[in-house]
């Protein structure tokens, strides 16, 4: 039984690594169709990914009555924004987001999109290995406490989960094939906020009121709205998940996308508030790092966590590959399977080598938010819609809609460039990184003592 499952890793690796050509290619696979609710779990786990764990950090910025206001706003302003997209593609005959802007705003607006809609899902790769990297060290280190250094260096799990694990999953072709993981993404994401809650509920008493300074307003909206920006991005990829349903139209992708943002509003605002009320203005982009290292149960939620983290990562690999081959077939001819390969394989490296330059995760989701998501999101929707639309219907509802979401997209772009020299004039960039919280001796005092008998007693020898 053994020697017939190690035969079976050994191929599914072989497969997935060097990719053979019948595994990714098979014609069943690529013109596999997904149904409405098949899209709606691929277009929620684009969402649903590492912004939804920068929530609470969000209202941090904002304060919880703000945060939750602006949540619904950007609710709104997605669902709308993916509407307006698929519907301008609809009437400049386009099947690609990238071609939509070609048509529409021409060569300087098809390099532009180019660049952020490549730049966006790269970023959120790069973040998602950096969850990897902060949660699967505590999880290892907790199941096992004498495993060696090697194990407990982020950078060698980062480069072992890539490897073994999202690259794999990267290699598929077809958005609608991933449809299953994004279902089990969702109900690990579930799982996750159940943990939270009942973790934040036992931890609220260890935490005094003044430490966690409780704030209904806060003066930081833009960077707030750029955390929002980047949690809720899934325009980089609706064309994708347009093209991957079996009878396709508009009515039925206003369905996905009305129910899309209503149950991502709904996870946003259960972990912001999970974790805003319990630790307050101490709330760290990544919330799983104010729970305590010895936590078992927290534990739990960074392992289903970082294993919905693994699953997301294939559908943002997969618009960045598209975003390259479109690009490059302009000017570069070469084999589909060969590019294919060359090109995953490219992503992730490059993934993993700057993921491992910081830590930050709520630097990287409000650049991210404010620099690229602003684009794509509302920007240059807005644009194609506009400039598609007839002039009579100037000052229709739906135009000054699109006027609106573009007003925002630029304030929020230029916020982009305005507050990180602001950060770094007057408050600094900093986050704390595998420091135990300091309530965590009074809330499991037998596992931080024990810890240090063994470290007292590893020394003396």
């Amino acid at each position: 039984m053994l020697e017939k499952l190690s035969r079976r890793a050994i191929r599914y690796t072989k497969r997935a690594i060097m990719g053979a050509a019948f595994f990714f290619t098979d014609e069943q696979e690529i013109n596999r169709r997904s149904s409405v609710a098949g899209a709606s779990y691929n277009l929620i786990n684009s969402i649903v990914g590492s912004g939804v764990i920068g929530m609470s950090y969000s209202f941090r910025q904002s304060g919880y009555l703000a945060g939750i206001l602006l949540l619904v706003m950007v609710a709104i302003l997605t669902d709308y924004s993916a509407t307006i997209l698929l519907r301008s593609g609809q009437m400049a005959k386009a099947t690609t987001y990238q071609e939509l802007v070609h048509n529409v705003l021409g060569k300087f607006g098809f390099l532009w999109l180019s660049l952020v809609q490549f730049l966006y899902p790269f970023i959120c790769l790069i973040s998602y290995n950096i969850i990897i990297g902060d949660t699967v060290t505590k999880v290892l280190h907790r199941l096992w406490p004498t495993i060696p250094y090697l194990f407990q260096n982020r950078y060698i799990i980062i480069f072992l989960c890539s490897c073994f694990v999202t690259l794999p999953l990267s290699l598929y072709r077809n958005i609608a094939k991933l449809s299953q993981v994004s279902l089990t993404g969702l109900i690990l994401v579930l799982t996750t906020v159940l943990i939270l809650i009942k973790r934040g509920y036992d931890t609220m008493p260890f935490i005094s009121s003044g430490t966690r300074d409780i704030r209904v307003w806060n003066s930081n909206i833009a960077e707030s709205i750029g955390v929002m920006a980047f949690a809720f991005m899934c325009q980089h990829n609706s064309f994708l998940i347009y093209h991957s349903m079996n009878d396709k139209n508009l009515s039925r992708w206003r369905i996905v996308t009305s129910l899309t943002a209503t149950i991502a509003f709904i996870f946003a605002v259960v972990y912001a508030l999970t974790g805003y009320i319990v630790f307050g203005q101490q709330t760290e982009g990544d919330l799983l790092e104010n729970y305590c290292h010895w936590d078992t149960l927290i534990n739990i939620a960074r392992l289903i966590y970082a294993i919905n983290i693994m699953l997301t990562f294939p559908l943002e690999c997969l618009v960045c590959r598209q975003v390259i081959e479109i690009v490059c077939s302009k000017w570069i001819s070469f084999s589909s399977d060969r590019s294919h390969y060359i090109i995953t394989i490219l992503i992730v490296i490059a993934s993993v080598i700057l993921s491992l330059s910081t830590d930050c995760l709520g630097i990287v989701l409000e650049l991210n938010g404010l620099l690229v998501a602003s684009s794509l999101a509302y920007i240059l929707p807005a644009l194609c819609y506009l400039k598609l639309k007839p002039r009579s219907t100037e000052f229709s509802f739906d135009n000054i809609c699109s006027y609106i979401l573009l007003i925002i997209g630029i304030l929020l772009t230029i916020s982009g460039f305005v507050l990180p020299l602001r950060h770094a004039l007057q408050e600094g960039y900093y986050c704390q990184h595998g420091i135990e919280p300091r309530y965590c001796a009074r809330m499991f005092p037998k596992a931080i003592n024990h810890t240090k008998i063994k470290l007292k007693i590893k020394s003396s020898n």
